[in-house]
Order: C-alpha cells, then sequence, then structure tokens
C-alpha cells in the first residue's frame, strides 16, 4: 500500500482553532468495552474541534494544552494511516472503535482526510470489524467507502436529545440535530448499520416520539448512555442555570431507556449477529505487490 509523505505543517490557526499536526508514536489503543468488547481505540485526531461543554477528555493529561482550553485546538496524527498499516497484524479477528476521545468527522476531516486513509487501511484486514462513531454528517464524504466493508462495519451516530435549543448549549460547535437526523437516513439508505447513540444523555423532551423518530431514520438499533462528569465540574452549572439538573436522575435515564427498549428489540452483538461477507458490487482494493502479507509483522 502506498502512502503519501506525512509532512508536517507549522502550527496554524483555522476560525479561532488552533491546528498543531503532529507525528504520533502509536495509533492503536487496547481497549475494553462492556457494550461492544472491542480490542482497540483508533483517533486519527487528538483533540476535537467540536468541543462539547461535557466531553469527558478535558480530564485527560496533555504535555501542550491546559484542559480548559479544549475544543479550542486540534492536533491531526499526519502519520496515522502508516502507523496502522504497519500495525496491522494485530488486527486479525479483531473490533476497531474509531474513535473514543475524538470525533473522526470532526471538521477538519474534510481537509486532512486521516480518517478515510485509516479505513482504507482497515478495509484491507478481512477479519477485522469497525465501529465508527461520530455526531457529524461528514461521514456521508465517505458513504462509498464504509459500504464496501459489507457487515464488518456499522456506525454509530450520537444524538443525545431531541432538541435542537439544547444541543445549541451544549454542543455550540456540533452540528445540528436536524442534519444528523438527515445523516442517519442516508446511512441506512445506504445499506449501513446505523446505531443511534442517545449519549451523553441530555434533556429530552418527548422520549417515545424520540424513540420513534430513531427507528423511522432506519437505525438499526439504540442505546442510551449516561452522562460523565469531572469532579467539580463547572458543566453542573450549566444543567443548573438550564433546569437540566433531572438528566442525572437515575430514574430519568432510566425512563429514556425503557422509551427505546419499545421501539429497539435487543438484538445480539454484531460479531454474533451478522456473518461476514462484502457486497458483491464494491471492489475491495488489493495491496500492492511487493508488500509484506497483511498480518505480517513490519519493522
Amino acid at each position: 500500500m502506498t502512502f503519501l509523505p506525512s509532512t508536517l505543517a507549522p502550527p496554524s490557526l483555522f476560525k479561532d482553532l488552533l491546528v498543531e499536526p503532529e507525528e504520533a508514536r502509536s495509533i492503536l489503543r487496547p481497549q475494553k468495552d462492556e457494550r461492544y468488547g472491542f480490542g482497540f481505540a483508533l483517533s486519527p485526531y487528538r483533540g476535537c474541534g467540536h468541543g462539547c461543554r461535557y466531553c469527558y477528555v478535558r480530564e485527560y493529561p496533555n504535555a501542550l494544552h491546559k484542559p480548559g482550553e479544549w475544543g479550542q485546538w486540534v492536533a491531526p496524527k499526519m502519520n496515522a494511516p502508516e502507523l496502522l498499516w504497519s500495525q496491522r497484524h494485530k488486527l486479525h479477528d479483531a473490533r476497531v472503535f474509531m474513535a473514543s476521545a475524538t470525533d473522526p468527522y470532526q471538521p477538519l476531516e474534510r481537509q486532512y482526510r486521516l480518517t478515510r486513509r485509516c479505513l482504507e487501511v482497515l478495509l484491507l484486514c478481512p477479519t477485522t470489524e469497525v465501529i465508527v462513531h461520530t455526531r457529524s454528517p461528514l461521514v456521508l464524504q465517505d458513504l462509498d467507502l464504509l459500504r464496501a466493508f459489507g457487515d464488518r462495519l456499522a456506525v454509530g451516530l450520537s444524538i443525545p436529545t431531541d432538541d435542537d435549543t439544547v444541543r445549541q448549549v451544549v454542543e455550540p460547535h456540533a452540528p445540528a440535530i436536524p442534519s444528523r437526523w438527515a445523516a442517519a437516513e442516508r446511512l441506512a439508505a445506504g445499506g449501513i448499520s446505523v446505531t443511534i447513540a442517545v449519549a451523553p444523555l441530555l434533556a429530552v423532551h418527548d422520549a417515545k416520539a424520540f424513540a420513534r423518530r430513531a427507528k423511522a431514520s432506519g437505525a438499526a438499533n439504540a442505546w442510551v448512555g449516561g452522562l460523565r462528569l469531572l469532579k467539580e465540574d463547572p458543566f453542573y452549572k450549566v444543567l443548573a442555570d438550564h433546569g437540566w439538573l433531572k438528566i442525572l436522575n437515575p430514574d430519568y435515564k432510566e425512563g429514556i431507556r425503557e422509551a427505546f427498549q419499545e421501539t429497539f428489540p435487543a438484538k445480539k452483538r454484531m460479531r454474533e449477529a451478522r456473518p461476514r461477507s462484502s457486497p458483491a458490487a464494491v471492489a475491495v482494493p488489493t495491496p500492492q505487490p511487493g508488500l509484506p502479507g497483511l498480518f505480517d509483522r513490519v519493522g
């Protein structure tokens, strides 16, 4: 597989967002998830331009930036596809979650295309399953590539509320809720398995109507996840100021969950529920001659 050289550009500002391209030392992070059981998390970017006010990643130590600056900087991992290719031997019969600490389709993906290039590597790993998680309709730019994975890829769309006025307060730089519904519909119509992730759960106007809307989008599944807050989190004040503290009540979460469980019966996990296959009409690229075997160690 041939890669273009990954040259580092000097730090630059894009609409008040500091962009600092970097060379990463690793790209696959072992991770165990109670819901998906996936083996590795893959993040082509460090930092996230969406800057959601509740994001748990704010607590992570960072050598270059203070936690209070979350959402104001992004470091594209320019060598992410090359690193992934060199470590592909780890991916045999594994599941990859893309991504846990950043949105793989944040606005900079339109320019850097690191997520797409990593997906092109994963496409060449025939026993690897992929879960792409995003809150952005930018995922649609790769619809052709996503379809090429067949049944071994699913897309999770984060829609944590049915009220876009709530989104404007807590996710001011993220795409509007109506655009996410439109993305879910197009993905499902294109044959992609879509999961609506009501996570982290925010204020909801009508839980049953919310669940029906998710089903109508063509989503195959949905789940409700709680909000993870930091110690002495300033987000508490945001919730209090808007009268949304109820979302921290376990009974509130359970009520929303029950509405979705009624609409989406429990399903088996991806690996158990679907046989591996690729659409016959989609051509899957093969590595160029002379490259090591797919799961051979490199270096």
